[in-house]
């Protein structure tokens, strides 16, 4: 894995825990409010909200 590849898996992995331990408001408002950003891994799209410091995983798709 190169580095950049690390960083990407880290970054949904992290998401993911945050997205798990979060309450609904906190999700809501990562939704709403949070700044967005796409991360392509392995063939699937990762949609990411940052919202308060954290970041969310959103969604974890294929690429079509």
């Amino acid at each position: 894995m190169q580095d950049g590849d690390l960083s990407r898996a880290s970054l949904i992995l992290l998401a993911q825990m945050h997205y798990e331990r979060a309450r609904w408001w906190q999700l809501a408002a990562a939704w709403a409010v949070g700044r967005h950003r796409i991360v392509r891994h392995l063939g699937r799209v990762a949609r990411i909200s940052f919202w308060g410091g954290k970041p969310y995983l959103l969604s974890f798709r294929e690429t079509v």
